[in-house]
């Protein structure tokens, strides 16, 4: 069959017909007249050879198959012939049995086939079938390779599309997983908050009325270890988990996007995270998840884990094709059309006219999208966040009129209840139109997320969160210039990553990512490689930020300004340093990077020096592993003095519970100090006031609509729109983000003073001011809700109405499992979103 493949690709008369049938099948899916039709008779070769082509080795020639007989089954359906029980052949052979399913006559086609025929599928699908709890389950070839390892115990490291369905099998095997009796933790890790919301939603449905426990946040210290659950969290809710449980031990730990390792402190402290959860357990079981990374090896290597399986798959299973829009005539909208087709050679598709101006980048993404998308899924990327808006109000304006259907307006009452009602995202979804960037409610992320799942919703603006693994596959995805980050183009692993989303399993056999000009790219990312090499922040940040890195331990230079990615670097060095393993690092970093002698000595005597000056305990300083280490020994000098100089007034030191009288001024003190030891501010700044209040309501659980309120009547004059977003991105990067990493430096700086003058008892009863802050809430049974997945206004809400403010994760099931009636005191798309979470608990 391989040779039979093999003439058939070096035929050019296939090239030709296979080249048509994809410019009408394209041209027709984006509403522009096809050419002249193939004759029946070239379209039947056709589907005859992708059935041989299915079979061969070289991906080139399946892709080829799955593109001509999805298309060909689209264009000619079952009118003349029939192509359904053809294309159930070619999806057997190439083992993506899910796509069947795209199409009903493709999934009921079986008993049409030849009895050869059918039993060469029952034998190919036998070989892709496994066992679950719930059922059999048929996967692809590359999910049945992926879950064979994982059941034979292996740990793997993965790179696939996208839409590979790798997230899919993971979460499978961890329900097997569970399947035994017995103690078994997993932790899964992500890099957003948002992951945290979606794979947690993704997960409760399997574990419901069982024993398992997901967990979403850190677990109090002194508070009692579910037995069996799955931790997901990103790496800093981990680290919070370890250094409060110093006896949870991991049975297997799921990395998705494993790439985020070469992401500068995040990487480092995700490196350390994971050596910390091998550490506990040399014989955990490892999975890391990624698309796009060409060296498998780095994960095994940089962890020391010899036997990590690499798995690789470049078969999507839904395919991709690539649409370039170019605007000829930007005050009418007239815009040519082309495909990049087989061997990057351009298919011309036709003329689009307009009819609107399309000048700039808001006024092109938003027609365009209009004009090429209608009837399908859309998923457009914006830079940033108020392009996202711009966006979605053009796109809304252009849609209006259409139904205001039921759940369209549950979703505008979320957005009041969750943002503010002069959100403008309240009036977008009502249009079936949403954006989504990072600093929204993580809920309301979520329930955008499900409305565009489910339909409501089919036009979604996005900004890089869509890069950090949201699983939101549209039909159609349209980019023009993108970026990540202030003026940075994206680089070619992200568009592939943001592409491989476009195209929904199960709905469609294709998608279509359409790029805006993109002859006026400054990169051109379909020319660059799909999979690029990953490098550990870590052994980024020694080898190839060396000078930069030895002012910072020196503190040479004029570095007014710290650099975190570099002070994560630090610590750990420290820590590998005072470990006696800093040389054994150097030379394995030398013979990786060609690090030269001189600078292995450089940095050698460099730690030498800052080692003598820093007497901060490792486990102290790795609290705040991107704090710099002199720093937080100046902060600890400064309260050490304090408790010597007032020892009749320690307790001011101590951070109070925000339900506490004081906790305002003990905030406002605290961050004072940190703004000045650690970040470098001048005195004379009274910023850590305003924040300190606005921490104090965040923590005590004030609604965020009033947090924007405030903002609002401090500003009457200024853009609302801007002044509610400004708001969303203040809570985020200054509370959440800033706050927690300042006073958590603070607090387990003063634990470590404290202890050294023989007052541990004040430092024992120190509140998590930091779990408080990243969470929103500041008592156990708001936290126990939001665990479970209610989100944040509706868990404060529903905890005023608790019999405790001490219920954990089991007591507050109980209770709400024996007062129904405490979900009737919440307003009634409250009790909607509350039911659908705890729906997915079944609780007992």
């Amino acid at each position: 069959m391989q040779e039979l493949a093999d003439r058939i690709w070096a035929n050019k008369a296939f090239h030709r017909a296979s080249r048509k049938l994809h410019r009408n099948w394209l041209a027709r899916d984006i509403g522009l007249p096809p050419n002249t039709l193939l004759p029946l008779k070239d379209v039947t070769r056709l589907v005859e050879a992708s059935a041989a082509l299915a079979l061969s080795s070289n991906a080139a020639h399946r892709i080829a198959a799955y593109r001509a007989a999805t298309e060909a089954y689209e264009l000619h359906g079952e009118s003349q012939l029939p192509f359904a029980p053809a294309l159930r052949v070619v999806l057997g052979r190439l083992g993506n049995f899910p796509a069947m399913h795209t199409r009903s006559a493709v999934a009921e086609s079986r008993e049409h086939l030849p009895l050869s025929l059918v039993a060469e599928e029952l034998d190919l699908a036998d070989r892709r079938t496994i066992s679950l709890p719930e059922g059999e389950m048929l996967l692809t070839e590359f999910q049945h390779g992926l879950w064979s390892r994982l059941d034979a115990g292996e740990s793997a490291a993965v790179a696939a599309p996208t839409s590979a369905g790798k997230s899919f099998v993971l979460q499978a095997f961890l329900r097997k997983l569970f399947q035994t009796p017995g103690p078994c933790i997993a932790v899964y890790l992500v890099p957003t908050r948002a992951l945290i919301t979606q794979v947690s939603h993704d997960l409760r449905p399997a574990y419901a009325g069982r024993d398992v426990q997901i967990a979403t946040v850190p677990i109090e210290a002194g508070a009692m270890l579910p037995e069996r659950a799955v931790f997901v969290m990103t790496q800093e809710r981990v680290q919070a988990l370890l250094n409060a449980h110093p006896r949870l031990v991991p049975a297997t730990v799921v990395v998705d996007e494993a790439h985020g390792i070469a992401e500068g402190s995040r990487g480092v402290l995700l490196q350390g995270v994971l050596e910390r959860l091998i550490g506990r357990n040399p014989d955990v079981q490892v999975l890391f998840a990624s698309p796009g990374v060409r060296n498998l090896d780095v994960f095994g290597r940089t962890l020391a884990l010899p036997n990590v399986v690499p798995l690789r798959s470049t078969e999507p299973t839904v395919g991709q094709n690539f649409l370039i829009a170019r605007v000829v005539d930007p005050e009418e909208g007239l815009t040519t059309v082309r495909a990049i087709g087989m061997h990057n050679n351009p298919l011309g598709l036709g003329e689009v006219l307009i009819g609107r101006r399309c000048v700039t980048r808001v006024e092109k993404l938003a027609n365009l999208t209009h004009a090429l998308g209608r009837g399908a899924v859309n998923v457009v990327y914006a830079n940033g966040a108020a392009e996202a808006e711009d966006v979605a109000v053009r796109l809304a304006t252009l849609l209006r009129g259409r139904d205001r259907t039921a759940p369209r307006e549950a979703l505008a009452r979320m957005a009041v209840d969750a943002v503010h009602p002069d959100y403008v995202l309240t009036q977008c979804v009502l249009e079936g139109v949403a954006f989504h960037y990072s600093n929204m409610p993580a809920q309301l992320r979520l329930a955008i997320e499900q409305a565009v799942v489910e339909g409501h919703v089919d036009h979604l603006v996005c900004t890089s969160t869509m890069l950090q693994g949201v699983n939101l596959p549209a039909k159609n995805i349209f980019m023009y210039r993108p970026e990540k980050g202030q003026n940075t183009p994206l680089d070619s692993v992200d568009f592939w990553n943001l592409a491989g989303r476009a195209g929904r399993l199960l709905r469609e056999f294709h998608g279509n990512v359409i790029l805006v000009d993109y002859d006026d790219w400054s990169r051109k990312p379909l020319a660059s490689a799909r999979e690029a090499d990953v490098v550990p922040a870590f052994e980024s940040g020694v080898a190839r930020q060396t000078a930069k890195l030895l002012e910072i331990v020196t503190r040479s230079g004029n570095r007014t300004k710290s650099d975190a990615n570099l002070e994560a670097v630090f610590v750990k060095m420290l820590g590998q340093h005072r470990a006696g393993s800093l040389r054994d690092a150097l030379e394995a970093l030398s013979r990786q990077h060609d690090l030269d002698t001189t600078t292995v000595g450089a940095l050698t005597a460099a730690m030498n020096r800052a080692a003598g000056a820093i007497t901060l305990p490792q486990a102290v300083l790795r609290r705040s592993p991107d704090i710099s280490p002199h720093r937080q020994q100046i902060l600890y000098e400064v309260l050490a003095r304090r408790i010597r100089h007032t020892p009749n007034r320690l307790g001011g030191l101590i951070l109070r519970h925000p339900h506490e009288e004081g906790a305002y001024e003990s905030y406002s003190e605290a961050l004072r100090l940190c703004h000045r030891v650690i970040l470098g501010m001048k005195p004379e700044s009274r910023f850590h006031r305003f924040l300190a209040l606005v921490a104090l309501w965040w923590m005590k659980g004030r609604p965020l609509p009033r947090i924007v309120q405030n903002q609002i009547n401090r500003n009457p004059d200024g853009d609302r729109r801007r002044v509610i977003r400004d708001t969303l991105e203040f809570v985020e990067r200054e509370v959440r983000f800033q706050c927690v990493r300042l006073l958590g430096c603070y607090q387990a700086i003063l634990t470590q003073a404290l202890v050294g003058h023989g007052a541990a008892e004040l430092a024992a009863g120190m509140p998590e001011i930091p779990l408080f802050l990243e969470v929103g809430a500041s008592t156990r049974t708001a936290m126990s809700l939001i665990s479970l997945g209610v989100g944040r206004p509706y868990a404060i809400r529903l905890a005023a109405a608790a019999p405790s403010t001490l219920l954990d994760i089991a007591a507050t099931k109980a209770w709400l499992s024996s007062d129904p009636a405490a979900l009737a005191r919440l307003p009634a798309g409250a009790r909607a979103e509350v039911d659908s979470a705890l729906a997915r608990l079944v609780l007992r």
